[in-house]
């Protein structure tokens, strides 16, 4: 490698190298195979015009560049594949630069040069149709005539095919002796319509692999459609990949992008066929069928851009194998079965971060490399935004990537600082957004106005006031035209940060007000009443939960929701707090959506989210004067604390929440504040003062009807009594408390009174009964997923082994308590799992014991 290099370099090649990866560095006008294509590009103007000696010498010019096949010697997979590409623009050129010699009438010269080229190429029609056009022009028309005559044997014998119907109608002229063969009608109109090729197009070889082997491939005219959202890319690729294939249409390419009026862009592709004005006819239906009249004896490529409906291509799809049409279009198309495909996916982050280095340049990228991350992110990977930012960073050097990922995170932003000397991406998503019918385009402004990038059917149902059903046709027409994304699920919907950006500025357009302000009312109702659902399977009814006076909302349709309320929350956390951040504006609705996963919270899982959405919360009420909420939320707050271990933090957090539960006389409230604060005294072993407190916590939450919390106090006030004693009395608090959760059907409380009694049993010197209670309440919390009875039940466990003489299993046990605890930021729990452990080591050192 390094030899080579060497070599490389001493003949005056520039080769950069960055982390070990070798960059060789030339400009375009240095390297053959670029000059070729410029050459080739120059030489199609020219017989454009039709000045045949010019584009001849052109691209005799160009062909000298070759010196044997491309990549030669290079066999792997990758060059193989590029070396077929470019072989085939060489052909191109040769065919190109064919029919400039029979246009100039040097016939007779280019036999011998066309023979020896079908004898290469066996199988391929064109130069056999050049061949028999040359013969015939030389009085040779028999040898013409074999010539198709050969080529027909060998496509029956090798394919089992016959040849194309524009090679069977050329063999009729010769048989007729059709004047049109002769050199004074052979200068027929050539359009070559297609704009210029795109720049350079990062991480697309595979889309424009598909799309070449779409166009070139098939026995039968072929169909190629690219789909993908606005501003992905798909006309770009579609250029780059009709460039490519320009050389097998020797007729011509045709180019439209506005085919609002299909009947006028057919007039004017006839009229660049050399159809005269006059000979036009009237109506779509007519010039279509002389379209396919004028296509059926040439190799044309058609290609239109911005297709919104099927009605739009029909026309212009020839009734004959030789011609091709490319078609770009935002949304799925109802076509042909055997229509090819093919998707543009936006680009991945290594391809989107070399289009952001074009403008940014590599140091800046380097120095700030996160927001380099963020902006590629917001960009949705799309080349349209990215070729924007990467010319504003170009424009202002003085401007800090950070910055402008700070700009584009603000979806009230994002579409002005995505415009930039004179290009913008609003156009190209109004585009789509237009060819959407009234119902999708209404869901996605409000979608955009909402502001969350996550959602499901019942929150489009509550946006748009319809049916589940309904919306969810709804939201599958926005994801099929490349507006949200389905994740894998199937419930939920993503929609992009730059395309919620677009629907609220849409929304904000075209929308009234209150209908806007309405349909966000309806979401926060109808997620409250999807999260009472969820709690409820888990606590049963409104048990071991504070409730506001927020309204609710229930769209027609919406399903029942089944299974365990544990899995709901999990699987639509975020979503909950992206409504609590939205709603912060409601106070009401705003506290009762961040309590709404409490069930989930206090079962250890995600400390963060339970944090983050009451700050947010308490933010709300305070500025509100919303004293239950801020009841609530501290009360709320105070149970993180103690479940973490920062006592200091629950004591003061619970005694807050407790004087404003009193003040405002909420029985229910204090109930709940007090339970826990028996919870403290208890773990700071002040069990007179335990006792008095959870007494009092039960007879409040038996008078307000919350009987789960009323059972859990009472487990509580079992282990205190336990603590002194005092036997019957802890016995019968459990009884009543097991009653009184199996009446509810909830399992949680079950598993904590099951575990209640097995540590009674444990500390009564009957370690063997208090084992198969553990391991019955054991199988219940890992049922449920409640990650912090789990290892509370572990550590019990652990030290329950200890007892009965089995070491390993016992710090197996403990090892897992901790583990769950450490991962769910319970710290007391993992800390005293931690030093069980060193206990069995008996040095004091919590490694794995023998």
């Amino acid at each position: 490698m390094h030899r080579g290099v060497g070599e490389l370099r001493r003949s005056g090649v520039t080769i950069d190298v960055h982390d070990n990866v070798y960059r060789l560095e030339a400009a375009e006008d240095s390297i053959d195979a670029f000059i070729f294509m410029r050459m080739y590009d120059q030489a199609c103007l020219l017989a454009d015009k039709r000045d045949h000696a010019q584009a001849a010498k052109t691209l005799d010019a160009a062909l000298k560049l070759w010196r044997g096949s491309a990549l030669s010697g290079l066999d792997s997979e990758t060059f193989v594949a590029e070396a077929a590409v470019w072989n085939e623009r060489r052909l191109a050129a040769i065919e190109a630069r064919i029919d400039a010699d029979l246009a100039l009438g040097r016939h007779r010269e280019v036999i011998a040069e066309i023979q020896h080229l079908a004898d290469q190429h066996p199988l391929k029609e064109r130069f056999c149709a050049q061949l028999m056009i040359a013969l015939y022009r030389s009085q040779r028309g028999s040898e013409a005539l074999q010539a198709f005559t050969d080529l027909e044997e060998r496509l029956r014998e090798e394919l089992g095919t016959d040849p194309s119907p524009t090679l069977r109608d050329l063999r009729l002229q010769i048989l007729r002796q059709d004047s049109a063969l002769e050199l004074t009608h052979l200068v027929v109109d050539v359009p070559r319509q297609l704009p210029a090729r795109p720049g350079v197009l990062a991480g697309r070889d595979g889309v424009l692999r598909e799309i070449v082997e779409g166009l070139t491939e098939q026995a039968t005219s072929p169909l190629v459609v690219v789909t993908g959202s606005g501003g992905v890319g798909k006309t770009a690729a579609s250029l780059e990949a009709a460039h490519r294939v320009a050389g097998r249409f020797p007729d011509g390419q045709l180019f439209a992008d506005d085919l609002g009026d299909p009947g006028k862009v057919l007039a004017g592709f006839l009229t660049a066929l050399g159809v005269a004005a006059e000979e036009i006819p009237e109506g779509a239906g007519a010039r279509a069928a002389l379209l396919r009249s004028v296509l059926a004896v040439r190799h044309v490529l058609i290609v239109l851009d911005g297709v919104t409906d099927p009605g739009q291509v029909w026309p212009f799809l020839p009734g004959h194998a030789g011609c091709a049409v490319l078609v770009t279009s935002s949304s799925p198309l109802a076509l042909p079965r055997d229509a090819v495909t093919v998707d543009v996916s936006p680009l991945d982050a290594p391809a989107a971060r070399t289009l952001l280095a074009a403008g940014a340049g590599r140091q800046r990228m380097q120095a700030e490399p996160a927001a380099a991350n963020r902006i590629v992110q917001l960009c949705a990977g799309l080349p349209v935004a990215l070729d924007i930012v990467a010319a504003k960073l170009a424009a202002r050097p003085h401007l800090s990537l950070q910055r402008l990922a700070e700009r584009l995170s603000d979806p009230a932003r994002i579409l002005g600082e995505l415009t930039h000397g004179g290009k913008s991406i609003t156009p190209t998503l109004l585009g789509g957004y237009q060819a959407l019918p009234a119902e999708p385009r209404s869901l996605i402004r409000r979608i955009g106005y909402l502001g969350i990038s996550q959602v499901t059917a019942a929150i489009a149902a509550a946006l748009a006031d319809v049916p589940v059903d309904t919306a969810e046709e709804l939201l599958e027409e926005l994801a099929e035209s490349h507006f949200v994304t389905a994740l894998p699920d199937g419930v939920r919907y993503h929609c992009h940060e730059l395309l919620l950006g677009f629907g609220g500025a849409r929304a904000r357009v075209e929308d009234d007000e209150q209908e806007l302000t309405a349909a966000v009312g309806r979401v926060f109702g109808g997620w409250l009443a999807l999260t009472d659902a969820a709690h409820a399977s888990m606590r049963g009814k409104d048990n071991s939960i504070p409730r506001g006076t927020a309204p609710r909302y229930r769209p027609a349709g919406v399903r029942a929701r089944t299974g365990e309320g544990s899995a709901w929350f999990e699987a639509n956390i975020d979503i909950n707090l992206a409504l609590v951040r939205r709603a912060a504006a409601f106070p009401e609705t705003c506290w009762e959506l961040a309590i709404a996963p409490l069930a989930l919270f206090e079962a250890g899982a995600r400390f963060d989210v339970w944090l983050e959405s009451h700050q947010i919360a308490l933010t709300s009420v305070t500025n509100a004067g919303n004293l239950r909420g801020q009841a609530v939320l501290t009360y709320s707050l105070g149970y993180r604390a103690l479940l973490v271990g920062d006592h200091t933090g629950a004591a003061y957090h619970l005694e807050e929440a407790l004087a404003i539960f009193q003040r405002l006389g909420d029985d229910h409230g204090r109930g709940l504040t007090l339970r826990l604060l028996g919870d403290l005294d208890r773990i700071n072993q002040t069990p007179a003062t335990a006792r008095e407190v959870y007494q009092e916590a039960a007879a409040a939450l038996h008078r307000s009807g919350d009987v789960i919390a009323e059972a859990d106090a009472l487990v509580g006030l079992a282990t205190v009594l336990h603590s002194t004693g005092e036997e019957a009395a802890s016995q019968d608090c459990l009884d009543r408390a097991l009653s009184l959760c199996r009446d509810t059907g909830s399992l949680r409380s079950e598993a904590r009174i099951r575990r209640a009694v097995a540590m009674h049993a444990a500390k009564a010197g009957t370690p063997e009964k208090a084992y198969p209670k553990l391991i019955e309440a054991l199988e219940i919390a890992i049922h449920i997923g409640d990650r912090v009875v789990q290892s509370d039940i572990l550590l019990d466990l652990g030290t329950t082994r200890i007892l009965l003489g089995d070491p390993k299993a016992a710090y197996d046990d403990l090892a897992t308590a901790e583990e769950i605890a450490r991962v769910s930021g319970m710290k007391r729990t993992a800390s005293r799992a931690k030093l069980a452990r060193a206990f069995i080591n008996g040095n004091g050192l919590a490694t794995r014991g023998t």
